[in-house]
């Protein structure tokens, strides 16, 4: 007998040992299957990927068919720049956020069905608590197979308070993200204004450039010869060539910076790099000053009240404040409702199909010391949310009264260049008349030219300059450029209401929501202390 359970014994033993060998080779097979490889993208992906990007930069954009006016530029930075898109994507990824969080407030309906079998009946047997007799037949109760199905609608009365105050806190995210479009478009139309007229400026002396250059090219070449037959002293010569290199390299300059003024505004309009077109000026158009007539003080209140980094702020206060009460409601019970249709396939059963509700009451003991340090959390986040406000307060004010500065400076230097360029131009009639009696040298004329022609480049650049000052103490009050509504999203259209804004701007007249009056403080009794 003892033979004979030694070799059981070691054939059980033997099967174990082979079960943990399947088990651990079965294991791992699985792991080996869940493993991840490292799969670089490959080159013909990463081409394809590009060529595609490439495709979609400049799709579905209507093609520019004259003059580019600033209107229609401003029109086709909103439309077009791929930074605004992103801006708009965002804010419609949180409306559609705001969706998912209002069905989350909604009771839960789940439906579910299964099917069950096993390869033994259910049996069982059962002693009487009583007689303290056993059974001896087995009963079964439930079938080998059988199907099952339920329809149940529950309700958290906990997770709908804290759903509430999520969905509360998203429409919020909504409108920040609205106020930062905002901002991006006042600087997107900001940075097109600057790019538009420095370009125009310098396109529109072009023509009076290029003359003067072929000029002043020729006057080298020729003092060159010159120099070499040493028909003059070489002194003399070097001088003079001296200072038509400079004059060259004035007026080329001049070209290089209407190269890049027109490429950065093509990158902010999101036309292809290279594309030529040519910068429309208003028709009629004149250098009229733009007029600023608002108090500064009223400018603060404006500011205040409309810049969309005060208005994000202020919903983010919101935002903050939901998330003190979110976690106020979190420290109360949970009430659970429930109600479901069941269905059971079981033969045994009496009645296969039945309807139940029931309640629960539930609480996290453990709130009781997380909860507290949630709301202070939370309380320290709202704190954290005004002092940052009252930062952006100062900054807001600072900008205004900078950007008012820059607008009385800009101002006064365009005034200056516009009377330094009137008297170059008058100097350049003396003397382009005093050549013709050969009074004045080559150099003399050609230099006269050349001033006169960076006169009015310094005048228009000052112009430019006092425009960009303009738009930026308005997109400091939080202005808007874009109108309130366009007939269509047509090219044509937007840049009719842009248009019109930017004429209203010319001009002086602001569109602003008044601020409304002062509501008085209740003043303290006479003899009791205020504070």
């Amino acid at each position: 007998m003892a033979w004979a359970e030694a070799r059981i014994q070691g054939l059980v033993r033997r099967r174990r040992r082979a079960l943990r060998l399947t088990l651990l080779a079965a294991v791992g097979v699985l792991a080996a299957g869940c493993a991840v490889e490292l799969e670089p993208l490959s080159l013909q992906e990463r081409f394809t990927q590009v060529q595609a990007d490439r495709t979609r930069l400049y799709a579905d954009q209507e093609p520019v068919t004259g003059p580019v006016s600033l209107a229609e530029a401003m029109a086709r930075a909103i439309k077009y720049n791929l930074d605004a898109r992103q801006a708009l994507m965002e804010q419609l990824l949180q409306a559609r956020q705001l969706d998912v969080s209002s069905y989350d407030m909604l009771p839960k309906l789940a439906a579910s069905a299964g099917y069950n079998t096993r390869d033994k009946a259910n049996e069982s047997l059962s002693r009487n608590t009583i007689t303290n007799f056993r059974s001896i037949e087995p009963a079964i109760s439930q079938d080998r197979t059988r199907y099952t199905a339920d329809l149940g609608l529950t309700w958290n009365l906990l997770d709908f308070g804290v759903s509430y105050f999520q969905a509360k806190q998203q429409a919020d995210r909504v409108l920040i993200a609205q106020e930062r479009r905002r901002r991006l478009a006042n600087s997107i139309i900001q940075q097109v204004r600057a790019s538009f007229w420095l370009a125009a400026s310098a396109e529109r002396l072009q023509g009076e450039i290029e003359p003067i250059l072929t000029e002043a090219r020729k006057a080298l070449d020729d003092s060159k010869k010159v120099e070499e037959e040493r028909l003059k002293p070489p002194l003399e010569a070097l001088r003079f060539q001296k200072a038509l290199i400079e004059i060259i390299r004035q007026l080329e300059t001049v070209q290089q910076d209407l190269s890049i003024s027109k490429a950065q505004l093509a990158a902010l309009m999101n036309l292809p790099l290279g594309q030529p077109f040519t910068l429309a000026l208003p028709e009629g158009f004149t250098q009229v000053i733009p007029e600023v007539a608002m108090p500064i003080e009223k400018m603060e209140t404006i500011a205040l009240l409309n810049r969309p980094e005060m208005r994000e702020e202020q919903y983010q206060k919101r935002v903050n404040l939901a998330e003190v009460r979110k976690a106020m409601v979190r420290m109360l019970p949970g009430i659970g409702l429930n109600t479901s249709i069941n269905y059971d396939s079981n033969s045994y059963l009496i009645h296969n199909m039945w309807a139940e509700a029931g309640a629960r009451l539930s609480y996290n003991l453990l709130n009781l010391f997380s909860g507290p340090a949630t709301i202070r959390a939370a309380e320290a986040q709202e704190e954290a949310g005004d002092f940052r406000r009252m930062a952006l307060n100062v900054a807001t004010l600072t900008q205004v009264h900078v950007a008012y500065q820059q607008y009385v400076r800009g101002k006064t230097n365009f005034e200056q260049a516009r009377l330094l360029e009137s008297i170059e131009r008058r100097i350049n009639e003396n003397v382009q008349q005093a050549a013709t009696a050969d009074a004045e040298s080559a150099l003399e004329r050609i230099r006269s030219k050349a001033l006169a022609v960076s006169a009015k480049l310094a005048r228009d650049r000052a112009y430019a300059e006092l425009q960009n000052a303009m738009s930026s103490l308005y997109v400091a009050l939080g202005l808007d450029a874009l109108p309130e509504t366009v007939e269509s999203h047509g090219i044509k259209d937007i840049t009719a209401g842009l248009a019109k804004v930017a004429e209203d701007w010319q001009a002086g007249r602001l569109h602003y929501e008044e601020p409304p009056a002062a509501v008085p403080t209740a003043q303290a009794p006479a003899g009791e202390p205020t504070s």
